[in-house]
Order: C-alpha cells, then structure tokens, then sequence
C-alpha cells in the first residue's frame, strides 16, 4: 500500500516546497523526500510570443511513408554466368538487412540478360557484376549502357571478378563509373556485406539513389 502527502499548496514566492512519500510494508514506514525550488518570481515563468519555440509535429501521412520505406526492400540484380555464384550469394544474405530495409534479388546469367531486366526493373538499386560473361569484358561493357544508353546514373554497380587479370582494379576504377570493386577469391560474407553497407549509404551524398 502507498500513501503520499503533500505540504501545503506550492507558491512561487521563493519558498522551498517538500514533497513526500510514505511507504508502508510489514507494519514499519520508511520515507523520502523530494525537494524542488519554486521560481522566485513568476514574471520570470512569463514568455513573449516571440520568445516561444515552434513544435513542428510530424505529420501522420508522413510517418507512416517514412515506415513504409522502411520495409521497402533493396532491389539487387546478380548478374554472373555461374549459378553457382547466385546460390552462394544468395545463402551469404539470408535474413541480412542494409540499413534496416530487407534485400530482394533478381538474376541475370549473361550481360545481355542483365540488360532486359534493369530495362522491365528500373527501381533496381544495385548489381552485383561479373566482369566474364559472354566475352571477356560483357560487365565492363554493361557498365557503359548502364550510364550511357540507360542513363541510369543512381544505379550502383559492384564489379565481382574471378579473372582480376582481365579487369585490373586500378584500371577499371578509372576507366569506368564503378561505385566498387571485389575479386571473388576475397569476397566472404563479412566483406560482401559490408561492401553493400557502404555503397547504399544514405542518400545526402548520392540523392539519385534508387529505391
């Protein structure tokens, strides 16, 4: 059982007002109290109109776009000859989450299939691209339609390579509009996640990001 009592009516003269509770158990009482000092004038609690803060309420519409958004998933196209590429990255990305939105993959076994899908998929938001598909330079070719005839600036393109000696990194980097680059023989589970992480980093600094 609680009881609480209260001093008289607190007055904003000055005065030191205590506030006290009563604990009771098993027969003994214990007690606490509190202490709080009034303002000393009330003209000091006064504000002009100019003087107030704005509360901006967020709008509910809002919120719940902002909600919604969230549980929009990242649309990742694998783009690579090997299916075997596909299954192991797929089971690399189970139930991983990239800023606290789900994945969701498409797959393309050939340049030229990739192309098809990001045309019927524009809301793809990244690639994950073999650079030896067809010829020995189908993904470094695919990134020039994907800038160029596409025009798809906001795409993220993420060169995956098993022949680095076709695609040297330091040349590709400068050579074509790549957001990053990964040979196949390093790329564990930590690291490929950790590239998707970095890459779909918000929005302030790429805000043609899709999706």
């Amino acid at each position: 059982m609680k009881q609480a009592s209260y001093s008289n009516t607190p007055s904003l003269s000055g005065r030191t007002n205590v506030l006290q509770f009563v604990h009771g158990r098993f027969g003994t009482s214990t007690s606490h109290q509190f202490q709080y000092q009034a303002d000393s004038d009330i003209s000091n609690c006064a504000t002009s109109e100019n003087d107030d803060d704005t509360i901006d309420f967020l709008d509910e519409e809002s919120a719940q776009d902002t909600q919604a958004k969230l549980q929009e998933p990242w649309k990742i196209l694998i783009a690579d000859d090997d299916s075997s590429v596909h299954d192991t990255t797929l089971l690399a990305l189970a139930g991983v989450r990239i800023h606290d939105r789900p994945l969701e993959f498409s797959h393309a076994y050939s340049a030229k299939e990739a192309h098809q899908v990001l045309l019927s998929n524009p809301d793809v938001a990244l690639i994950l691209l073999d650079v030896v598909m067809e010829t020995v330079d189908a993904g470094l070719k695919l990134v020039g339609v994907i800038r160029n005839e596409l025009a798809r600036e906001d795409l993220r393109i993420i060169l995956r390579t098993g022949q680095p000696g076709y695609a040297p990194e330091q040349h590709v980097n400068s050579e074509f509009a790549i957001d990053g680059y990964t040979t196949k023989s390093k790329l564990t589970r930590s690291v490929l996640i950790s590239v998707l992480n970095d890459t779909l980093t918000g929005t302030s600094s790429n805000p043609g990001l899709a999706n």
